[in-house]
C-alpha cells in the first residue's frame, strides 16, 4: 500500500512539475500591429505565424496566438489587455510586436514582458526595404529571441536583405565571386619552411565554396641536419578545390580539399655538389581547413592550414608539406 501511495505521489509531482515547466515556457503573442502600411489581415496573420514558428524552432518556448487572428485585421492590444490575456492562459511572458513602414523601410520591433511583473525583459529591432525581406527578418528575430544576440548582426548567408546590402556597418553584398591574395608558407617535412605568395579565386555557392589557387614558394637555402649543403628548393602549384563551411554564419570554421598540379625544383651550388639542377612536376592532393571571417562582406579573410602531398618525386624523394597562410579576398 505504501508503495502504491509513493507511486501516486511521484506521478502527481511529475505532472505538476511538467505543467509548471510548460507554463514557464509559454509566451502569449496577440499579433503584429501593422503601422503606416496596408491593414491586411493576411499579412498580419502570416507574419505572426512565421514568428511563432521561428521562435519555437530555435528555442524551447511555446508561442500562443489568439484564435481570432486571421479572420480580420485587429488593432494592437494595449499592454493592460495583453497582460490580462497572458495571465488568463498562465503564460510566463507576453510579447508586443509592430511592423512599421517608414519611407519604404520596414521596421520590425519586438518586446517581451514578464507576465508576473509587467517588466520588459527583452527587446530587438530589425529593418528591411522590401516585403520579400520580411521572412529573413523574422527568421533572424526568431533566433535572437531572449538571447544576447541581435537580429541586426546575427545574419546567415542566405538572409542578406537589400537593406543590409546598403548598410554601412555590415557592407553586405549579394555577389559570390572573390579574388584574393595569399601570404603564407610551406613546411616541407624533414626540411625547412619556404615562404610564399599566391592568387586565389573563390566562388561562393552557398553550401560549398569552390576555389582556384596558384601558390609559389621561391627558392630558399635549406639546411640538412643543421648544415648548409648548397641545395635550394622552390615549389609552386595550381589547385582546384572546394571548401565546406560548418555553419551558415558570417564567420565560420571550414574544411578544405583540392587537387593540385605542382612542380618542385632543386638547384645545386657547384662548390658543394656536382649534381645538376632538376625539376619535376605532377599531381597531388591537399586536405585541410581553417576559419573564414566576414563571408558575405565585400572583403573577407580566410585563415587556412593543411597537408599537401605530391604524388611525384624529385631526385627519388617525395616532398610532402604543411601549407598555411592567410587569404584576403575582395568581391569582384
Amino acid at each position: 500500500m505504501n508503495t502504491t501511495k509513493k507511486l501516486l505521489v511521484f506521478v502527481l509531482a511529475t505532472f505538476v512539475a511538467t505543467k509548471a515547466q510548460a507554463q514557464n515556457n509559454t509566451v502569449y503573442f496577440p499579433y503584429f500591429e501593422l503601422i503606416n502600411t496596408n491593414k491586411d489581415a493576411d499579412l498580419q496573420y502570416s507574419t505572426s505565424k512565421l514568428l511563432k514558428s521561428y521562435i519555437e524552432n530555435n528555442h524551447n518556448y511555446a508561442v500562443l496566438l489568439p484564435e481570432r487572428i486571421g479572420q480580420a485585421y485587429f488593432e494592437d492590444e494595449n499592454r493592460e489587455l495583453a497582460l490580462q490575456n497572458a495571465k488568463g492562459i498562465s503564460a510566463r511572458y507576453y510579447m508586443d510586436g509592430e511592423i512599421h513602414n517608414l519611407q519604404g523601410v520596414f521596421i520590425i520591433s519586438l518586446g517581451l514582458y514578464e507576465t508576473a511583473t509587467g517588466e520588459r525583459v527583452w527587446h530587438d529591432m530589425v529593418k528591411g526595404t522590401l516585403e520579400e525581406d520580411l521572412d529573413p527578418l523574422l527568421s533572424r528575430l526568431g533566433r535572437s529571441f531572449l538571447t544576447t544576440k541581435t537580429a541586426k548582426t546575427d545574419i546567415e548567408i542566405d538572409e542578406v536583405t537589400e537593406y543590409d546590402s546598403r548598410g554601412i556597418d555590415l557592407k553586405q553584398i549579394k555577389v559570390n565571386h572573390f579574388i584574393g591574395l595569399t601570404i603564407g608558407g610551406k613546411y616541407l617535412f624533414g626540411e625547412e619552411t619556404l615562404s610564399g605568395i599566391g592568387l586565389a579565386y573563390t566562388y561562393d555557392a552557398s553550401t560549398f565554396l569552390f576555389s582556384m589557387n596558384f601558390d609559389y614558394y621561391p627558392s630558399s637555402s635549406l639546411l640538412r641536419n643543421g648544415a648548409y649543403d648548397g641545395r635550394e628548393l622552390s615549389n609552386g602549384s595550381f589547385s582546384l578545390g572546394a571548401m565546406f563551411p560548418l555553419s551558415r554564419q558570417r564567420s565560420t570554421v571550414f574544411l578544405d580539399g583540392s587537387f593540385e598540379y605542382g612542380f618542385m625544383t632543386a638547384k645545386r651550388d657547384p662548390k658543394f655538389s656536382e649534381i645538376e639542377d632538376s625539376t619535376q612536376g605532377g599531381i597531388g592532393l591537399y586536405l585541410g581547413g581553417g576559419y573564414l571571417i566576414n563571408r558575405n562582406s565585400t572583403v573577407n579573410l580566410r585563415i587556412f592550414g593543411g597537408v599537401s602531398v605530391p604524388f611525384y618525386t624529385l631526385e627519388n624523394k617525395n616532398f610532402p608539406g604543411f601549407k598555411f597562410g592567410i587569404i584576403t579576398s575582395f568581391a569582384r
